[in-house]
Formats: C-alpha cells, sequence, structure tokens
C-alpha cells in the first residue's frame, strides 16, 4: 500500500508539474477553475447534469461554489447575464433549443423572481414558459417544472488530498488516506434545475446533446461545461478562459493535441488509443439517450446526480494508475422527486 501511495503522489506531483494546475488549489469539478470564473461565483458553472425521469428529461447546472461562504446564494441580476441550458437534436453540436433562465433584482427577504424561457434557435423565436420566485418548485406552461434556488452542493471530491498532491498547498495528505474527507460535505450551491417531456427536445432523435453556459452583456462567454471536470483536468491555468469561450462545435481541433497529449503521458496510451479517448470526452457535451436509464460512468450517457464521476475519470486520464480519492457517495441523500438535489444545509 505505501509504494503504491507513493506512486500516486509521484505521479500527481508530475501532472501538476507539466499543465501548470497550481491555480487548482481551489477548485475542483469545475468550481472556480478558471481566472475569469473566480470573479464572480454566480455565473461560475460548477457541474452539469442531465438524466430521463420517466418520460421527462432533467436539464441541470449549478453555479455559486460554496454558496454563502465563498459566493453569493442568488443569481447575478445584471443586465444582460444570461444562464442557458442548450439543446443539440440533430448531431451538429450547434443549440437547437435554448432554455434561458433571466433573474430580477434580489428582493429585501433575499428572493428573486426568475423567468424561464424557451428558444427556437433556427427561428430565433423566443417565449416564456415559466415564472415565479426563487427557491420554489414552478409550473411550466408547455409541461413540466422549473426551480432555480439554494441546494446542498451534490459534488463530492476529497479536496484536500488534490490541494496538497496538485495544487502545491505543501499538505501530506494522499488520495485515499484514512481520514479522506469530502471537503464538499455541508456547502451548498445554487441551483438551476427543468424537467420538460423528451419529445419536447429530441425532435425524433434518439439522441440529445446537452451543456450550459453563462454570459455577460453583449453576450460575452463567462463559463461552459458539459462533461465534469474537462477544463480543470486538461486544460493549463493559461488557457482555462479560452476553453470557456470555445463552442462544443470546435472542442476537437482546438483542444483535441492537448487532450490527447495528457493522455498519452499521464496513462501511457498509444497515440491511437489516446485519439479515440479524446474522441470520446470532446465535444464537451452530455450526449443522453432519453430512453436510457445508464449515466455517465461507463457509458457517457448523461450524468446522473449519484454518480462518482471523479473515480471514473481519475481511472481514465491514468489508465488505472489513479484509481479515485475514496469518496463515493454525497453527504446527504438525494430527493426522488424535483428538484432531486438534497435541501441545502
Amino acid at each position: 500500500m505505501k509504494k503504491i501511495r507513493t506512486l500516486v503522489v509521484m505521479t500527481i506531483a508530475a501532472l501538476s508539474m507539466v499543465l501548470g494546475l497550481a491555480a487548482l488549489g481551489a477548485g475542483a469539478a469545475d468550481h472556480l477553475d478558471a481566472p475569469l470564473v473566480q470573479t464572480d461565483g454566480r455565473l461560475d458553472i460548477n457541474d452539469v447534469y442531465t438524466f430521463a425521469h420517466g418520460e421527462h428529461t432533467v436539464l441541470a447546472m449549478t453555479v455559486n461554489p460554496a454558496a454563502g461562504v465563498l459566493s453569493p446564494t442568488t443569481l447575478r441580476s445584471n443586465p444582460g447575464s444570461r444562464y442557458e441550458m442548450l439543446i443539440d437534436n440533430d448531431g451538429d453540436l450547434k443549440a437547437d433549443i435554448a432554455y434561458i433562465i433571466r433573474p430580477e433584482k434580489v428582493r429585501a427577504n433575499g428572493q428573486q423572481k426568475l423567468n424561464l424561457y424557451r428558444k427556437d434557435m433556427e427561428t430565433g423565436k423566443q417565449r416564456r414558459i415559466a415564472a415565479g420566485m426563487s427557491d420554489t418548485n414552478l409550473s411550466i406552461k408547455t409541461g413540466g417544472w422549473f426551480y432555480a434556488g439554494l441546494r446542498d452542493d451534490p459534488f463530492f471530491f476529497d479536496l484536500q488530498a488534490f490541494r496538497d498532491q496538485v495544487g502545491g498547498a505543501g499538505g501530506s495528505r494522499t488520495f485515499c488516506d484514512a481520514d479522506a474527507v469530502d471537503f464538499f460535505a455541508g456547502l451548498n450551491a445554487t441551483a438551476i434545475v427543468i424537467e420538460v417531456p423528451s419529445d419536447q427536445l429530441t425532435d425524433g432523435s434518439d439522441t440529445i446533446n446537452v451543456w450550459a453556459r453563462t454570459s455577460m452583456r453583449g453576450g460575452q462567454p463567462f463559463d461552459r461545461m458539459g462533461k465534469p471536470a474537462l477544463n480543470t483536468v486538461f486544460i493549463d491555468s493559461a488557457n482555462k478562459d479560452a476553453y470557456n469561450s470555445t463552442t462544443p462545435a470546435n472542442d476537437l481541433s482546438a483542444w483535441g493535441d492537448r487532450f490527447a497529449d495528457v493522455l498519452m503521458l499521464f496513462g501511457g496510451y498509444d497515440q491511437a488509443t489516446a485519439d479515440t479517448i479524446t474522441g470520446l470526452l470532446l465535444p464537451d457535451v452530455l450526449a443522453l439517450n432519453p430512453a436510457s436509464s445508464d449515466g455517465f460512468v461507463g457509458t457517457l450517457n448523461g450524468r446522473q446526480l449519484a454518480e462518482d464521476v471523479i473515480d471514473f475519470e481519475l481511472t481514465v486520464v491514468t489508465n488505472g494508475g489513479i484509481p479515485g480519492d475514496c469518496i463515493d457517495s454525497n453527504d446527504k441523500m438525494f430527493m426522488s422527486d424535483f428538484p432531486y438535489m438534497a435541501d441545502p444545509h
């Protein structure tokens, strides 16, 4: 065990030096993953989820890492700020449907009025389909539910081990120490959750591609995310903002070589295998077959709340050299009904 632990430390230390990941000391998954997003947690996409629930599809993102501690607990209401869940249903990696969340000014009691729009990206037609106060399950006119408000952060990970061994914090904890701790236990995030009938998304196709995007006034890109932790693991600090500004259709041409190089270096993969894995990881979208109950781990079908995605991705990147962090579940039980994420702490 000591020999394995030493190998893990050496591998992660090398990863830190080559990729320039010292800036990751404060971040994980996509929490605080890039210089720009560290300026406003309200527009920082932490995680994205999509999964089938019966005949419906759930689309969700979290923002505001460590809400109430490092970040606010409300959404950004500045004119021009946008939160979007984007759906491609014809395979061209360009959004066909956009669900756009526009929050209004925060009220004295801490609540916000929220407006949800559905936009047909081909025709440009946009319609408000739900409106109401935060922290409330709101019905959608065309069917389904909409929620935005404070929830338990559903991400789980031993961040201290990551900081000590990758972020240069200098501590002694390694992955799977006896005192492994879920850093995110007890922390909240602001969740945006939308549930709609699946046939409103698929347009006859078997699979949809889903990603989230936030932007500032004038449409300036702020953050985007599909699959978990890709920016965090594969992109060096100097290029993280550029990665967040890339559209999925351009991911492979812009970042494919970088991904393959990381996989060959730390997984020992040959070029052909690294290219194949890169083609599964990029573009940075969650592909979902709403008729399937499979999840991200193993099959790359959407992403369910309870999945241990970090163990899966550590295993893939290192070709089994680092099998995981031994934090295997969230600190609170998820709900079986909408909005599915656990109540806030």
